[in-house]
């Protein structure tokens, strides 16, 4: 589908530092599944909700194409990806070799203020997840993970997490509508975070990273019995 003229989901962008306000806005949006799997967006109308010119959207728009989080398409325009269950578990593989490691070494290095900014992510995820409030959930629960891989991952290696959270991003909505088995895939998530935040609190990196496998290993399991993947190939 292409967008329509529905709510505006960007956030208008000042004109001294277009090019990066662009493309941190479009990242945001991924990131906390404004734009559907499969669906079209144009850089006429992207430019028009974020209020900047076209070159500065365009450029964002190509940078996130050639990251993977959105694809030329042969008739000219731009789609979010719809991923196959393969590539899924591309990512999902990706993410648990990178993420528990730097889980790991994050706790070796926690202080006590990047606790604390971890622990208010959680509480802010436990409050949105309460009161079902899609956005506020996603991006607390961004905060929560990123929060702890800036503190135990280079440059490099978090530019890596980043690029596939943004490929998963448009998916994870899905896990606040009424699918089958959400509510209790949630709450399992947070009890674990909880449990994750205390290993944090000890430094202790073997469980810390143990129990962000957790996470992801059970994120992965609920979407594969519950998310409607495009088929292989299609």
């Amino acid at each position: 589908m292409t967008i329509g003229a529905r709510k505006n989901r960007l956030t208008p962008v000042h004109r001294n530092t277009l090019k990066e306000q662009s493309y941190s806005e479009l990242r945001r949006a991924l990131i906390m599944g404004r734009f559907e799997p499969g669906e079209n967006v144009t850089v006429k109308l992207l430019a028009e909700q974020l209020g900047s010119g076209i070159m500065p959207v365009r450029e964002a728009v190509q940078r996130l194409v050639a990251e993977g989080a959105l694809v030329n398409l042969p008739s000219g325009r731009v789609c979010v990806p719809s991923l196959t269950r393969a590539e899924f578990d591309d990512i999902v593989e990706i993410r648990l070799l990178l993420e528990p490691h730097c889980c790991g070494k994050a706790a070796a290095v926690m202080t006590s203020e990047s606790l604390a900014e971890i622990a208010k992510a959680q509480t802010r995820l436990r409050k949105a997840s309460a009161g079902e409030k899609s956005e506020a959930v996603l991006w607390a629960n961004h905060e929560f993970h990123f929060t702890i891989y800036r503190l135990g991952s280079s440059p490099q290696m978090l530019a890596q997490i980043e690029s596939v959270w943004l490929c998963f991003g448009p998916m994870m909505p899905y896990s606040q509508t009424d699918s089958a088995g959400a509510p209790e895939y949630i709450e399992a998530e947070l009890k674990t975070q909880d449990e994750l935040v205390a290993a944090l609190a000890a430094r202790d990196a073997v469980r810390s990273a143990r129990l962000m496998s957790e996470i992801i290993a059970g994120t992965a399991d609920w979407y594969h019995k519950s998310y409607p993947f495009e088929e292989d190939g299609g």
